[in-house]
């Protein structure tokens, strides 16, 4: 039996980021005619812990926590009617809630609101936004303010270093879903040539898997500078107008669940725009359950 995944989750502790995330997710849903599960996690630490795990204070928090919420979808259902909202309340940590509920349910994306104010000297992510985008099997969307846009131009930051196939999977299956444009961008490093350099090579083979799939797109390849990569890629996302940026959290030769590249710690720390973050597992959930028709005329996935 094939699981339809259009679930999404979203962590919601009642805060505004909490509350853009769910607004965002409802207007996601309402378009995959998806459904939207909104998860708030209490913590109980220390001696309260021991206080609330029994008893009538503990159903108190619980009955107040599931009314609050539906109070909350009350107002969100009036604003996306055909969408469909699920409450949850859990206790214990919350990046270990979070990744349990969407590791046991159907779920297709995480959507987290992201409040941090920061600059490249002092990028920092959440406990929870850090280990959730770490260790989710599924992909990870984190967003700031409150974003009204869609997908309609996605910028996808390709490497040497990092798996296009996976990158290029991700972004195929959000522009086929969304009509959107993808903005392929890199940068030169050294002086070799742009039309002799090997990441050009690669920007314009995943041109061609793109175009191959009936997306449109362009690339972007920075000259030589001093300026970091990731600074160069939120300088651009903003120049082109992007509503999205695209990163693996792991670069390689760093799979496994330790380790989040500064690349793409930087990019979610400091993205003024949703910004996809994805796992090995995550893509290969995508592709198990949505992209086994991809056309790869150039065979990029094999090399």
């Amino acid at each position: 039996m094939i699981t339809d995944y259009r679930n999404i989750l979203v962590p919601f502790n009642f805060t505004e980021t909490s509350i853009n995330a769910a607004n965002y997710a409802a207007q996601f849903a309402n378009e995959i005619n998806g459904e939207v599960v909104l998860l708030n996690v209490f913590e109980t630490p220390g001696m309260l812990f021991d206080f609330f795990s029994s008893g009538d204070e503990l159903i108190k928090i619980i009955n107040l926590a599931h009314a609050k919420l539906n109070e909350f979808v009350g107002q969100l259902q009036e604003k996306w009617p055909a969408v469909k909202f699920n409450i949850r309340v859990e206790r214990g940590k919350s990046y270990e809630k979070i990744l349990e509920v969407a590791g046991t349910e159907p779920i297709r994306l995480i959507v987290l609101g992201e409040n941090i104010e920061t600059d490249e000297k002092k990028a920092k992510l959440g406990s929870t936004v850090y280990n959730v985008t770490l260790k989710s099997p599924v992909p990870v969307l984190t967003i700031k303010g409150s974003p009204s846009k869609m997908k309609n131009k996605i910028l996808l930051p390709l490497d040497l270093t990092r798996d296009i196939e996976r990158q290029l999977n991700a972004a195929i299956l959000y522009a086929k879903n969304y009509n959107a444009e993808i903005q392929l961008v890199s940068a030169l490093i050294g002086g070799i040539e742009v039309k002799e350099s090997r990441i050009y090579k690669k920007l314009v083979e995943a041109e061609k898997v793109l175009k191959g799939n009936q997306i449109k797109t362009n690339i972007k390849l920075f000259e030589v500078s001093n300026v970091p990569p990731f600074m160069r890629v939120l300088q651009y996302s903003e120049e082109s107008g992007a509503d999205m940026i695209i990163i693996l959290t792991h670069q390689e030769g760093y799979t496994h669940d330790n380790y989040i590249g500064a690349f793409a710690h930087n990019i979610i720390s400091m993205s003024k725009i949703p910004v996809l973050s994805l796992t090995a597992s995550a893509v290969n959930f995508y592709f198990d359950h949505y992209l086994k028709n991809i056309v790869d005329p150039l065979g990029i996935g094999n090399k």
